[in-house]
């Protein structure tokens, strides 16, 4: 009879053991799917604020390249009105009336010495731009396509300018190192007939053709790409916005 107890005491504890095994095995189950729940709401929610994250630093974008356009059209209106005047200078001054005589006298001198006017371009489109890249959506490779092509940009401008800064500073270095009139010059003073002889002359005529080609047409066409580029990316940035 105790034999008998014990042997269905042995059978009611494995039983029971089975029962709270079952249990427990079930309640793992259900952490681990609250848990994949959980990570999987988390992940919409970084989804979500990623894509709205993405969706503002496009309009951002959007803003700067219709700003850049804006930009670049303002640069040609006056580099356009800088050619009339090297126009003038290089047309036979016996074609001029005397108004247009006085005004390329007082010109003259400061073509190729005095700055220049570059584009303000700035090739960082956005500081959050790396937020773009945690997705393969198609604004968001839009948004990287952007960005290369604001760095192509800036790195051909540069190549452009940083050559005409130095022929500018060339040209000032010549005056100054071989006209004792340099500090008239720097003053804006009125030179004599005498002094003023340089500005007719064929070495000067010379540089005054040379940044023609060199900045306002060489520079005038690089604007005139670039700006294609970014209409380009303007209008294909809005299809996806």
């Amino acid at each position: 009879m105790k034999l008998f107890s014990k042997s269905r005491k042995k059978s009611v504890t494995k039983k029971r053991l089975g029962n709270y095994l079952l249990y427990a095995i079930g309640e793992i189950i259900l952490v681990v799917i609250g848990i994949l729940i959980a990570v999987s709401i988390n992940n919409l929610n970084e989804a979500r604020k990623t894509k709205l994250q993405v969706q503002d630093i496009a309009e951002q974008v959007h803003k700067k390249i219709k700003d850049d356009i804006a930009e670049i059209d303002m640069l040609t209106m006056s580099l356009n009105e800088d050619l009339k005047l090297y126009n003038l200078y290089l047309a036979n001054i016996d074609t001029l009336t005397e108004k247009q005589k006085k005004y390329r006298r007082s010109q003259a001198p400061y073509l190729v010495t005095y700055s220049v006017d570059f584009l303000p371009f700035n090739p960082v489109i956005s500081t959050s731009i790396d937020k773009a890249t945690i997705t393969n959506d198609s604004l968001s490779l839009k948004l990287l396509d952007i960005e290369q092509v604001y760095k192509q940009g800036d790195k051909n401008l540069k190549l452009t300018e940083q050559p005409v800064l130095q022929e500018l500073l060339n040209n000032i270095n010549y005056i100054k190192d071989n006209f004792s009139w340099y500090e008239k010059f720097l003053n804006g003073e009125k030179f004599t007939l005498e002094e003023y002889s340089y500005f007719e002359s064929s070495d000067y005529r010379n540089r005054v053709v040379h940044m023609k080609s060199f900045y306002l047409e060489s520079y005038s066409g690089l604007l005139e790409v670039i700006k294609g580029e970014l209409v380009r990316l303007q209008g294909e940035l809005e299809e996806l916005l």
